[in-house]
This record gives C-alpha cells, structure tokens and sequence, in this order.
C-alpha cells in the first residue's frame, strides 16, 4: 500500500480513492442512508481509513485531548450565558461541548460561538477559528446534500469520511483556507481550522455579486426544504446550498468577501 499523504484537505481525494481507499465503502452519491452517530463501535470502511490517517499524521486525540486545549472557565463561562439569552441553542450547545469540556484546564481556545453544523473556538495566537463537529449534533459531522428517494434535494448529518470530502471539496471551490486539524481517536469527532477574518457579513447584494463573479448562478432545484429552494446556486455540476451573508465574511483588511460555510454538492 502506498504510503500516506500529509495531512491535509488537499489529500482527502487521494486517500480516499486511490489505493488507501476501502473498495467496499464507495462515495455515496444521493440520500439513501443516515450519518453515524457517536458510538462505542470502532470505525470502519472509509471513516476508519480517515481515522487512521490522522493517526499516522500524529492528529488524532481523545475528547479528554480537545478539553486539554480550551480555556476551560471562560468556555463554561460563555456557555451559561448563551444559555441565559437563547435557552435552546444553549441546550444544544451545551449537549454538543459537554464531552470536550472541564472547566479545570487552562489552555488556550475560547468559545466563540456555533451553529448548526460546528462549535466555534477562537486561537487567538494563531489567529484561527477552530471548528468542532460531533454528534450527538444534529448535523453529525457535517450535512451532506444531495438527492433522496424521491429524487427531490435534501440534506442530512453527515459520517466522518464524506463530510471530510465534502469540506474538501468545498475548499477547492472556494478557497477560504479551511483545513483539517484533529480526528478523534475513535472515530467520534472532528475538528477543523480556518483563518480567522476580522470583518463583518457583506449584505445579500453583495454576496450575492461576489457569487455571480465566481460564476454561480442562483438555481431552485426541487426540494422540500425551503433554504434549498431560496439559497442555492449553481456552476457547472457542483452546487452551493445556505449561501447568505451570515456563512460570509467581508474583511476588513482587504474588502474581499470569504464563504465560510457554504453546504456543497454534485449533480
């Protein structure tokens, strides 16, 4: 077997479909199954391959390991305090972090903030936003679009494996500097990094612009959803879902708009 390359979203292609790829586990390519959630079941197929990775890249760690590098009381802190002004994204938050959390550790991350798919540390010294994703959230790794049973687009949460692919493939759409950081040990999280941009969210026009010049266009596939229907574009074959300016970035430094969490697919 060749041997592995390093250990970025550049290489996710690479390890996943070339001889490090498992022939049993192929990329899913519509709706038909669920993501994994978090279970004591070691990994397997594609998602062990991933595992194993981050393993022989010397980036792979227990929750115990990422509660090690948050700052502990200023997490719990911030917690509580979502926790007091939105009651239900608190709980949620609090469900998705409490494994990774003990407010006795003094390290260096700060909660940020989160949403839906990831929980949002910032590394000051490094100036870098760190993104975990884990179930039991409800996107799991990641959501992944594409079509259902019924041929109509729909996400669902991701597993490690094809939510890695799609957040590779989302930063060779976009190039916004997003990168792999950590996996856990055994399969049951994930953690990204990205350059963190001082700056605020562009306005719909403008982002909207910024998409034209890319070479999207806005595309209404069918679809139950209504974020699918209203917030999707297309270019060539792939396509862009959750484009609005709050998963974008105007910067301050230079005035160039950055997407940020757009959801990717493939017709």
């Amino acid at each position: 077997m060749a041997p592995l390359p390093s250990f970025h979203l550049r290489n996710v292609h690479e390890v996943l479909h070339s001889s490090h790829a498992s022939p049993q586990e192929p990329t899913p390519h519509h709706l038909a199954g669920s993501g994994r959630a978090r279970s004591s079941q070691p990994p397997s197929g594609r998602d062990a391959r991933i595992t194993q990775w981050a393993a022989a890249s010397g980036q792979i760690g227990s929750p115990a390991d990422f509660a090690a590098r948050l700052d502990g009381a200023q997490v719990g802190a911030e917690l509580l305090e979502i926790f007091r002004e939105t009651p239900e994204f608190g709980r949620s938050l609090a469900t998705r972090i409490e494994p990774f959390l003990d407010e006795n550790v003094a390290g260096t991350l700060k909660l940020f903030g989160g949403g839906g798919e990831a929980i949002i540390f910032y590394d000051e010294a490094r100036q870098l936003a760190i993104k975990l994703l884990a179930p039991p959230g409800k996107a799991g790794f990641g959501w992944m679009l594409g079509l259902n049973d019924q041929k109509r687009w729909a996400i669902r949460a991701g597993g490690l494996a094809e939510a890695v692919e799609r957040f590779a493939c989302f930063e060779t759409l976009f190039n916004s500097g997003l990168d792999l950081d950590q996996v856990g040990s055994e399969g049951d999280f994930l953690v990204l990094r990205q350059p963190f941009i001082a700056g605020c969210h562009p306005d719909e026009a403008s982002l909207d612009q910024w998409m034209m010049d890319q070479g999207w266009v806005r595309w209404s596939p069918p679809t139950d959803l209504a974020m699918i229907a209203n917030l999707t574009w297309r270019r060539d074959d792939w396509i862009a879902t959750d484009v609005r300016p709050e998963n974008a970035l105007l910067a301050e430094a230079d005035g160039r708009i950055h997407a940020i969490d757009f959801i990717i697919g493939r017709i």
